[in-house]
């Protein structure tokens, strides 16, 4: 038996894009005190509005929360200059992957804004196929992670600041 000549073996079908979703993430504001759920400070609300600002140009389909007063405060001036309302996704363990099903699932294609917490926003990322999630410092509130999933290849993560510097870690 002989092989045809010029007949190359089948290659293997390519990758199937998905629908590139974004998903931006940030830690609540600052908070008024140490209690379990504090409102924000006068420093919070200040952080809060000019998230407003720095995303204003931004297109988003939903605002996710938890439902603690800080979150909620923090991204209710986003979701108000849309018109859109905010949607609690209650803090649990299986918080991080239960999002990340549900932003995958429910918002493919779309922009997303979810407001976390130092512990749960790390890993969100995470859940989300970010490699190496960075940590967020106690006093760090400035952070604003843009995560892309979906298309072809892992998730990419570009991080920034927004408002006044807070904390003392590096970019």
């Amino acid at each position: 038996m002989g092989t045809l000549l010029g007949c190359a073996p089948p290659r293997p079908p390519a990758p199937v894009p998905t629908p590139l979703t974004t998903v931006i993430l940030v830690r609540h504001a600052e908070k008024a005190d140490d209690s379990r759920d504090p409102p924000l400070s006068a420093a919070g609300v200040a952080r809060a509005e000019a998230l407003v600002r720095t995303l204003h140009d931004q297109p988003l389909d939903a605002v996710y929360v938890t439902p603690f007063i800080r979150t909620r405060e923090t991204g209710r001036g986003v979701a108000e200059a849309r018109g859109i309302p905010l949607r609690e996704q209650a803090a649990s363990a299986t918080y991080a992957a239960d999002l990340a099903a549900l932003l995958r699932e429910r918002h493919a294609g779309q922009t997303v804004l979810v407001v976390g917490h130092s512990n749960t926003t790390p890993a969100l990322l995470g859940a989300l196929g970010v490699a190496d999630p960075p940590a967020i410092a106690d006093g760090e509130y400035d952070g604003l992670f843009v995560v892309t999933v979906g298309g072809v290849g892992p998730a990419r993560l570009v991080r920034l600041r927004y408002g006044a510097p807070s904390g003392d870690v590096p970019l």
